[in-house]
């Protein structure tokens, strides 16, 4: 079920206190962000899957060639969706307290970047194949997906009672380099962000995570090479 929290930047829900705080810091390659259209100067809806702390709003409201566009969030873990501090920025236009899975096609349908940043990996193997599959299957012809995920099993628990911060899968760099991305870049400690259009929906049975926690950093660097793809925290390859 989803719980609307925010609409048109006002908070319609009441805020709970907690003595847990806000989670979801990320690891990606956001500024890859800038670089998906070729005219930020354009209206853009954006849609954040897992928005945790609002890094990747604060970071397009901050900059001043994207600080126009409309940025919606949608986020499982309660107390993230209770943070007074983000809503009263104006940083997100809607809020939903929710599983992506959730959300229904027309919605998708509406937004031309749909940023899924560390999600993936706390999902099991086949939430997360669904997931994606159904993210590009109800995009727009003309909008993309941005996904970062660790290209290893990156050990991680949970921090705080109901957080969904565990890993459950790691993701190979073939699985993401099969999809076809438009443009990569990778951080360190090997945390992927790349971003797809609607034609990688015709390779999404390629996209194959493993629930093996042995898969090591050492493995996934191993697969990163063997595909020749450029491990350079910072520098963003095109293909378009």
């Amino acid at each position: 079920m989803l719980k609307k929290v925010v609409d048109d930047y006002s908070i319609i829900a009441p805020i709970a206190s907690s003595a847990l705080t806000p989670q979801g810091a990320s690891a990606s390659p956001k500024e890859v962000i800038f670089h998906i259209l070729q005219d930020n100067s354009q209206d853009v809806d954006v849609l954040d899957i897992g928005f945790g702390t609002g890094g990747l709003g604060k970071l397009i409201k901050a900059n001043p060639a994207t600080a126009h566009w409309a940025v919606d969030g949608i986020d499982g873990f309660d107390v993230n969706c209770n943070n007074q501090e983000l809503f009263d920025s104006k940083t997100y236009r809607n809020v939903w307290h929710g599983l992506a899975q959730n959300l229904p096609s027309d919605q998708i349908s509406k937004y031309k970047i749909i940023c899924l940043l560390d999600v993936i990996e706390h999902l099991s193997a086949e939430t997360a194949k669904w997931l994606l599959r159904t993210l590009l299957t109800c995009m727009g012809d003309d909008s993309f997906l941005f996904i970062s995920t660790p290209l290893w099993f990156y050990p991680q628990d949970q921090m705080q009672d109901g957080d969904l911060e565990e890993h459950l899968i790691g993701v190979p760099a073939t699985s993401m380099m099969a999809l076809i991305p438009r443009m990569y870049s990778i951080n360190a400690p090997l945390v992927g962000g790349f971003v797809y259009g609607k034609q990688s929906l015709d390779f999404i049975e390629f996209f194959q995570p493993t629930s093996d926690k042995s898969f090591s950093f050492e493995r996934g660097l191993a697969v990163l090479n063997a595909i020749n793809c450029q491990y350079k925290p910072g520098v963003l390859f095109r293909y378009d």
